[in-house]
């Protein structure tokens, strides 16, 4: 959000959005899982006036993100004919592997409008999550003056088999989470300069002892900005690798660098409380 470059790979699972006109006045919203039916709503057109909704609170998020559209677009749902969407998510909705950021960029290619643009009005943030649903390999990404920059790399390291992705037990909200880092955060311009000289660092190196000290140190230097304690001295105190923050910090995935086998792996996690692991090439979509 505030200019330094992040390294960032989009996820082989994702998200699709089918569209059928119905003419019944209606906007009918069905969002699905690999569990099944998840949330389910109904809007009036072209008020957006909330019919039936199975979660409140879902269905005036997701009125925002139309509305929002509807700003943007001179004839995005501009008639009161009547659409049934169904969206298909291919993970958990509480995995946070982006839920919200592929559904903003279906929304957007469906209405015709700038994604990036459609992201910041609804929900704010630096718009990675963005680049990752039209990425089809790793990226460095930053802001610049307000503008994102996307430079795809090859990251496929020679270790990625001791790399995981454990899950913390607990979505966090992107929005609650930019909140905080607007209210509380110290950082200088030196620190911004250090992060993105780490990001570009973790691409290029090919040894997994420099990339667990290039972790570690990246973790170090945002504890210190945002005044909280590494997720490693929380949870993984007793872990020899390197523990990483993603995303929201403290919530949803961490990655984890492991010399053990994924068995091996999964029995130290689960004696910790943490069930569900990915190894890396699982969910890294590398590209070519």
């Amino acid at each position: 959000m505030e200019g330094a470059k992040a390294l960032a790979v989009p996820l082989k699972p994702g998200q699709s959005l089918k569209v059928s006109q119905t003419g019944t006045g209606l906007l009918e919203w069905q969002a699905k899982s690999p569990d099944g039916l998840w949330f389910e709503t109904v809007y009036r057109l072209p008020t957006l006036e909330v019919v039936k909704t199975t979660d409140r609170v879902m269905s005036e998020q997701l009125r925002k993100l139309l509305q929002n559209a509807t700003g943007l677009s001179d004839s995005f749902l501009t008639n009161d004919k009547g659409w049934s969407v169904v969206t298909n998510l291919d993970f958990n909705p509480q995995y946070g592997f982006g839920s919200s950021s592929t559904l903003v960029y279906c929304v957007a290619r469906w209405a015709g409008i700038d994604p990036f643009t459609l992201q910041w009005e609804t929900f704010g943030g630096s718009g990675y999550d963005i680049a990752c649903a039209d990425a089809g390999k790793p990226i460095i990404y930053r802001v610049s003056e307000g503008k994102p920059e996307i430079r795809k790399v090859d990251f496929s390291p020679p270790f990625k088999e001791n790399l995981f992705f454990v899950y913390l037990g607990h979505k966090q909200q992107t929005t609650g989470s930019i909140r905080d880092f607007r209210n509380n955060a110290s950082y200088s311009k030196s620190d911004v300069g250090k992060i993105s000289a780490i990001t570009e660092e973790i691409v290029a190196t090919k040894k997994l002892e420099d990339f667990e000290i290039l972790l570690n140190r990246h973790e170090q230097i945002m504890s210190e900005i945002l005044g909280l304690p590494t997720v490693k001295s929380l949870y993984f105190r007793e872990h020899e690798g390197a523990v990483k923050s993603l995303g929201a910090w403290g919530g949803d995935f961490v990655l984890v660098t492991a010399r053990q086998s994924l068995q091996e792996f999964k029995q130290q996690m689960k004696k910790l409380g943490f069930n569900i692991i990915y190894p890396f090439s699982d969910l890294v979509l590398s590209g070519k």
